[in-house]
């Protein structure tokens, strides 16, 4: 059985978000998956749905929270992990002062709604003047939050505020790990990524910035992360069939 690759969405996203990067890896002759974490309650929950739907060996594509499901998958079913690729995420435990920026974001979606939610937090996540610069990409963005709803918005931050501190995973990880980050992202920076990876004991990691972006990488530049993620998986001698 070939080894797949699932895409686990992060917070407010669904299959859109990996919708591109999906359709060029399977063009390559890999199989693909693209995860629904939207109804889980927790991390653990998300993670245990996947191993449920899939069967045999994985690399997990986690996107922001979606790296910590593939964090979780690691520590619930690491025999069942081939690799893990961990874009703008993190690892560690709730920080200090975050439990209230979280309250306030859960407040804002409730009482003013997800356009409001989507004006207040997603400008900064983007590279600089993507709104204005790439509308198409911003409205794609933009109507995807918004239809991910209140519940769902927090559903995910309860889970997210519950999340376990996942480094002693890296620390224990025995296969390859990408990580990979977005040279404007302010939440999950580049240098956040290059301590996750000196955690890793085994020395299988691997840290790319992509130049242009920010947290939501994937999104903004797809074809250059397809690539990079191609030339990793040929990188640890995994390619697709022909």
């Amino acid at each position: 059985m070939a080894i797949k690759l699932v895409f686990i969405p992060g917070l407010v996203s669904d299959r859109r978000a990996w919708l591109k990067v999906d359709e060029n890896i399977a063009s390559q002759g890999f199989e693909t998956f693209i995860a629904d974490v939207s109804t889980a309650e927790s991390l653990t929950a998300m993670a245990q749905s996947i191993l449920d739907e899939t069967e045999g060996m994985l690399i997990a594509v986690g996107h922001s929270m979606g790296g910590r499901v593939a964090m979780e998958l690691a520590r619930l079913a690491p025999d069942r992990l081939a690799g893990m690729v961990l874009v703008a995420t993190g690892a560690h435990p709730l920080a200090e002062g975050e439990l209230a920026n979280r309250e306030k974001v859960v407040a804002i979606a409730h009482t003013e709604g997800m356009q409001a939610l989507c004006d207040h937090w997603l400008p900064p996540m983007l590279a600089p003047d993507t709104p204005s610069l790439y509308p198409a990409l911003y409205f794609h963005l933009q109507q995807m939050i918004i239809e991910a709803g209140p519940q769902v918005h927090e559903r995910q931050i309860r889970a997210l505020i519950a999340r376990p501190d996942a480094r002693w995973v890296l620390e224990n990880f025995t296969a390859p790990i990408l990580f990979v980050a977005g040279e404007h992202d302010g939440w999950s920076t580049p240098e956040q990524h290059q301590e996750m990876a000196s955690l890793v004991k085994s020395g299988r990691s691997e840290v790319v910035v992509v130049r242009g972006a920010g947290h939501f990488l994937q999104v903004e530049r797809p074809e250059k992360f397809s690539q990079l993620l191609l030339q990793w998986l040929q990188k640890i001698e995994l390619s697709g069939p022909r």
